[in-house]
C-alpha cells in the first residue's frame, strides 16, 4: 500500500510507540494514517517537504501553524489552522526555529 499525501495538506507528524501518525487534511477531514516507522527514520523526508521538527515526538508543517502560544505553565503550543482547535507542543529545544519560519 502507498500514501500519496501533498506537503500542503499535511498537517502535522506525531510518533507513537512504533509507529508515527500523520494527520492530513483529506476532502476537508482531518484523516489520520499510522505507518510502522520511526521518527528518525522520516526525518530527511520530513525536511525536504519543510515539516519542522517541534517537540522529540512532533513535526508541523509551518504553513498550518497561525500562532505559538504560551500556557500558564509556561509550555508552549502551535495552534494549527485546521477546523479542530490543535495544539502541538513545541520545546525549547525547537522553538528559535519554528518561530523563525514563521516570520
Amino acid at each position: 500500500m502507498k500514501l500519496v499525501v501533498t506537503a500542503e495538506s499535511l498537517l502535522y507528524i506525531v510518533a507513537s510507540d512504533n509507529y508515527v501518525d500523520i494527520h492530513y487534511m483529506s476532502n476537508g477531514r482531518i484523516t489520520k494514517y499510522s505507518l510502522r516507522n520511526s521518527m528518525r527514520s522520516i526525518e530527511e523526508l520530513c525536511m525536504q517537504n519543510n515539516l519542522i521538527r517541534c517537540h522529540r515526538s512532533y513535526y508541523v508543517n509551518p504553513s498550518h501553524v497561525k500562532v505559538l502560544r504560551k500556557d500558564r505553565e509556561g509550555v508552549v503550543y502551535a495552534e494549527l489552522d485546521a477546523r479542530e482547535e490543535m495544539h502541538i507542543p513545541v520545546t525549547k529545544k525547537y522553538y528559535d526555529r519554528l518561530a523563525e519560519m514563521l516570520i
